[in-house]
C-alpha cells in the first residue's frame, strides 16, 4: 500500500498521469501544492473518481480554491475524496507502507 504524493500541476508536469499508470488498487494519492488545481478540470475529476484521494487543505486555501473545491467535492464520494491537514498527512504516511513523492 503506497501513498503517492503529487505536488506539481498536471498541466505542466506528467507526474499525476505517470502515477496513475502504476497505481495499485490499494494505493492512495495525496494532492499537494499545485497538484490541487487538477481537481478543477473535469478530465482529472473523472480519472481520479475511483482513487482513494487525499488533498491538503492548506494548499486549497493558499490558492483560493476552497469554494470551488467544495462544489466539486459534493458529487464525489466522501470515501474517495478527503480534505486533510498536515497531521492527517503524517497519519496517512504511517498507515501506508511507503510514500513516493512525484
Amino acid at each position: 500500500m503506497i501513498l503517492h504524493h503529487i505536488q506539481t500541476s498536471a498541466s505542466t508536469d506528467n507526474a499525476l498521469s505517470t502515477c496513475l499508470r502504476y497505481l495499485h488498487p490499494n494505493d492512495s494519492i495525496l494532492l499537494a501544492g499545485d497538484a490541487v488545481n487538477c481537481l478543477l478540470q473535469p478530465r482529472w475529476q473523472q480519472r481520479l473518481a475511483s482513487v482513494n484521494l487525499f488533498v491538503l487543505q492548506d494548499d486549497i486555501h493558499a490558492r483560493g480554491l476552497q469554494q470551488r473545491i467544495d462544489v466539486i467535492a459534493k458529487p464525489m464520494s466522501a470515501e474517495l475524496f478527503h480534505i486533510i491537514d498536515y497531521s492527517n498527512f503524517v497519519e496517512q504516511s504511517l498507515k501506508h507502507s511507503k510514500v513516493i513523492t512525484w
